[in-house]
Protein backbone atom coordinates (compact mmCIF):
# COMPACT_ATOMS: atom_id res chain seq x y z
CA UNK A 1 0.00 0.00 0.00
CA UNK A 2 1.68 3.42 -0.59
CA UNK A 3 1.94 5.98 2.22
CA UNK A 4 -0.80 8.41 2.66
CA UNK A 5 0.36 11.66 2.61
CA UNK A 6 -2.79 13.79 2.85
CA UNK A 7 -4.50 14.40 5.75
CA UNK A 8 -7.58 14.42 3.10
CA UNK A 9 -6.93 11.26 1.45
CA UNK A 10 -6.60 9.76 4.93
CA UNK A 11 -9.92 10.92 6.03
CA UNK A 12 -11.76 9.64 2.85
CA UNK A 13 -9.98 6.15 3.48
CA UNK A 14 -11.48 5.29 7.01
CA UNK A 15 -14.76 6.96 5.78
CA UNK A 16 -14.75 4.21 2.37
CA UNK A 17 -13.63 1.81 5.12
CA UNK A 18 -16.34 2.24 7.94
CA UNK A 19 -19.19 2.54 5.11
CA UNK A 20 -18.09 -0.81 3.61
CA UNK A 21 -18.02 0.37 -0.11
CA UNK A 22 -15.66 2.64 -2.28
CA UNK A 23 -16.92 6.42 -3.00
CA UNK A 24 -18.01 7.90 -0.05
CA UNK A 25 -18.82 11.18 -0.06
CA UNK A 26 -19.58 14.23 2.41
CA UNK A 27 -23.68 13.14 3.73
CA UNK A 28 -25.51 16.18 3.85
CA UNK A 29 -25.97 17.61 7.28
CA UNK A 30 -29.98 17.60 8.31
CA UNK A 31 -31.74 20.70 7.82
CA UNK A 32 -32.28 22.53 11.12
CA UNK A 33 -35.34 21.74 11.86
CA UNK A 34 -35.26 17.71 11.48
CA UNK A 35 -34.66 17.13 15.57
CA UNK A 36 -38.68 17.80 16.37
CA UNK A 37 -39.95 14.59 14.66
CA UNK A 38 -38.62 11.79 12.79
CA UNK A 39 -35.34 10.73 12.11
CA UNK A 40 -33.92 14.02 14.12
CA UNK A 41 -35.61 13.52 17.08
CA UNK A 42 -34.32 9.52 16.67
CA UNK A 43 -31.00 10.73 16.28
CA UNK A 44 -30.63 12.86 19.30
CA UNK A 45 -32.58 9.87 21.69
CA UNK A 46 -29.74 7.40 20.50
CA UNK A 47 -27.35 10.52 20.94
CA UNK A 48 -28.23 10.72 24.40
CA UNK A 49 -29.10 7.23 25.02
CA UNK A 50 -25.27 6.08 24.06
CA UNK A 51 -23.57 9.56 25.66
CA UNK A 52 -25.74 9.23 29.35
CA UNK A 53 -24.48 5.65 28.99
CA UNK A 54 -21.17 7.26 28.80
CA UNK A 55 -21.54 9.14 31.85
CA UNK A 56 -22.49 12.38 29.89
CA UNK A 57 -25.49 15.14 31.17
CA UNK A 58 -27.43 15.74 28.56
CA UNK A 59 -29.60 18.91 28.28
CA UNK A 60 -32.22 20.04 25.72
CA UNK A 61 -34.69 22.46 25.38
CA UNK A 62 -36.85 24.83 23.36
CA UNK A 63 -34.10 27.75 23.87
CA UNK A 64 -31.31 28.96 25.62
CA UNK A 65 -33.23 31.02 28.40
CA UNK A 66 -34.85 27.72 29.12
CA UNK A 67 -32.35 26.18 29.82
CA UNK A 68 -29.71 28.69 31.69
CA UNK A 69 -31.13 27.88 35.12
CA UNK A 70 -30.06 24.16 34.96
CA UNK A 71 -26.83 24.56 33.34
CA UNK A 72 -25.77 27.46 36.18
CA UNK A 73 -27.19 24.79 38.87
CA UNK A 74 -25.61 22.09 37.71
CA UNK A 75 -22.31 24.08 37.29
CA UNK A 76 -22.47 25.28 40.92
CA UNK A 77 -22.95 21.90 42.10
CA UNK A 78 -19.55 20.86 40.31
CA UNK A 79 -17.46 23.77 41.91
CA UNK A 80 -16.96 25.47 39.02
CA UNK A 81 -15.95 29.37 39.43
CA UNK A 82 -14.54 30.29 35.54
CA UNK A 83 -16.49 29.98 32.22
CA UNK A 84 -14.24 30.16 29.11
CA UNK A 85 -14.57 29.67 25.39
CA UNK A 86 -12.55 29.79 22.02
CA UNK A 87 -12.05 33.70 21.28
CA UNK A 88 -13.73 33.24 18.03
CA UNK A 89 -17.22 30.69 18.91
CA UNK A 90 -19.93 33.47 18.37
CA UNK A 91 -22.43 30.89 19.77
CA UNK A 92 -19.76 29.71 22.92
CA UNK A 93 -19.72 33.33 24.19
CA UNK A 94 -23.08 34.14 24.26
CA UNK A 95 -24.00 31.20 26.53
CA UNK A 96 -20.97 32.11 28.56
CA UNK A 97 -21.80 35.75 29.14
CA UNK A 98 -25.54 34.74 29.72
CA UNK A 99 -24.63 31.80 32.47
CA UNK A 100 -22.20 34.35 34.31
CA UNK A 101 -25.16 35.82 36.97
CA UNK A 102 -26.63 32.34 37.45
CA UNK A 103 -23.21 31.41 38.87
CA UNK A 104 -22.20 33.97 39.56
CA UNK A 105 -19.18 32.91 37.39
CA UNK A 106 -16.04 35.04 36.17
CA UNK A 107 -14.96 34.56 32.32
CA UNK A 108 -11.34 33.79 31.32
CA UNK A 109 -9.27 33.17 28.45
CA UNK A 110 -8.02 29.92 27.63
CA UNK A 111 -4.55 30.81 28.08
CA UNK A 112 -5.50 32.26 31.70
CA UNK A 113 -7.14 28.45 32.13
CA UNK A 114 -3.45 27.02 31.45
CA UNK A 115 -1.54 28.55 34.74
CA UNK A 116 -0.64 25.78 36.84
CA UNK A 117 -2.96 25.67 40.06
CA UNK A 118 -6.14 27.11 37.86
CA UNK A 119 -9.73 28.20 39.10
CA UNK A 120 -11.92 25.17 38.60
CA UNK A 121 -13.04 25.69 35.36
CA UNK A 122 -15.91 25.02 32.51
CA UNK A 123 -15.02 25.15 29.16
CA UNK A 124 -17.90 25.76 26.75
CA UNK A 125 -17.73 25.40 22.85
CA UNK A 126 -19.54 24.32 20.40
CA UNK A 127 -19.48 21.49 18.55
CA UNK A 128 -19.69 20.69 14.66
CA UNK A 129 -21.43 16.80 15.05
CA UNK A 130 -22.91 14.40 17.61
CA UNK A 131 -22.65 10.99 16.48
CA UNK A 132 -25.76 9.13 17.24
CA UNK A 133 -24.28 5.86 16.80
CA UNK A 134 -21.47 6.12 19.63
CA UNK A 135 -23.00 9.21 21.90
CA UNK A 136 -19.45 10.93 20.54
CA UNK A 137 -19.39 14.84 20.10
CA UNK A 138 -17.18 15.90 17.64
CA UNK A 139 -14.92 19.05 17.44
CA UNK A 140 -12.06 20.05 15.47
CA UNK A 141 -9.98 23.05 14.88
CA UNK A 142 -11.29 24.27 11.68
CA UNK A 143 -11.41 28.08 11.00
CA UNK A 144 -8.72 28.11 13.66
CA UNK A 145 -10.48 27.23 16.49
CA UNK A 146 -8.83 25.78 19.83
CA UNK A 147 -9.80 22.60 21.39
CA UNK A 148 -9.01 23.57 24.85
CA UNK A 149 -12.38 23.56 26.43
CA UNK A 150 -12.66 20.14 25.60
CA UNK A 151 -9.31 19.54 27.31
CA UNK A 152 -8.65 21.57 30.08
CA UNK A 153 -11.80 22.39 31.63
CA UNK A 154 -13.13 20.75 34.62
CA UNK A 155 -16.15 20.66 33.43
CA UNK A 156 -17.00 20.71 29.73
CA UNK A 157 -19.86 22.31 27.76
CA UNK A 158 -20.70 21.12 24.07
CA UNK A 159 -23.26 22.85 22.68
CA UNK A 160 -25.47 20.82 19.94
CA UNK A 161 -27.48 22.52 17.26
CA UNK A 162 -30.33 20.22 16.15
CA UNK A 163 -28.32 19.87 12.46
CA UNK A 164 -25.07 18.88 14.09
CA UNK A 165 -26.59 15.00 14.33
CA UNK A 166 -25.56 12.30 12.51
CA UNK A 167 -26.21 8.70 12.75
CA UNK A 168 -23.27 7.00 12.35
CA UNK A 169 -18.90 8.05 12.55
CA UNK A 170 -18.40 7.56 8.47
CA UNK A 171 -20.82 10.43 7.77
CA UNK A 172 -18.81 12.62 9.87
CA UNK A 173 -15.52 11.63 8.28
CA UNK A 174 -17.05 12.17 5.14
CA UNK A 175 -17.95 15.57 5.76
CA UNK A 176 -14.61 16.33 7.05
CA UNK A 177 -12.57 14.78 4.39
CA UNK A 178 -13.51 17.59 1.69
CA UNK A 179 -11.66 20.06 4.30
CA UNK A 180 -9.68 18.12 6.64
CA UNK A 181 -9.16 20.09 10.09
CA UNK A 182 -5.62 20.02 11.31
CA UNK A 183 -7.16 18.53 14.99
CA UNK A 184 -10.21 16.63 15.19
CA UNK A 185 -11.54 15.41 18.99
CA UNK A 186 -14.02 12.83 19.41
CA UNK A 187 -15.24 13.36 23.11
CA UNK A 188 -17.74 10.63 24.90
CA UNK A 189 -18.52 11.77 28.23
CA UNK A 190 -16.05 12.30 31.41
CA UNK A 191 -12.38 11.33 30.27
CA UNK A 192 -11.35 8.14 32.13
CA UNK A 193 -8.79 6.06 32.97
CA UNK A 194 -8.20 2.82 34.39
CA UNK A 195 -4.13 2.38 33.58
CA UNK A 196 -2.99 2.35 36.90
CA UNK A 197 -3.86 -0.86 38.74
CA UNK A 198 -7.13 -1.30 37.18
CA UNK A 199 -8.77 1.53 39.31
CA UNK A 200 -11.10 3.60 37.07
CA UNK A 201 -10.03 7.59 37.76
CA UNK A 202 -12.87 10.43 36.20
CA UNK A 203 -11.18 12.73 34.44
CA UNK A 204 -7.51 11.51 34.19
CA UNK A 205 -6.82 13.39 30.75
CA UNK A 206 -9.46 15.78 30.62
CA UNK A 207 -12.78 17.27 31.85
CA UNK A 208 -14.47 15.81 35.15
CA UNK A 209 -18.18 16.27 33.58
CA UNK A 210 -19.15 16.95 30.35
CA UNK A 211 -22.78 18.33 28.88
CA UNK A 212 -24.53 18.38 25.77
CA UNK A 213 -26.19 20.91 25.24
CA UNK A 214 -28.99 20.97 22.88
CA UNK A 215 -31.42 24.02 21.65
CA UNK A 216 -32.15 25.19 18.33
Amino acid sequence: MEPVDKKEELIRRIAVALRGHEGAKAAPRPPAGAAGTGAGADRISRFREQFEEQGGNFLAGPSLEALLPALGEGLRLSGVTVLFFPPEDADARQVAEALVPFGPFSLASPAEVRQPSPPRSAGVQSAEFAIAETGSIVQTSRGGKTLLPGLLADVHVALLSPAAFVDRMEECLAALAEDPPRNISFLSGPSRSADIEQTLTIGAHGPKKTIAVVFP
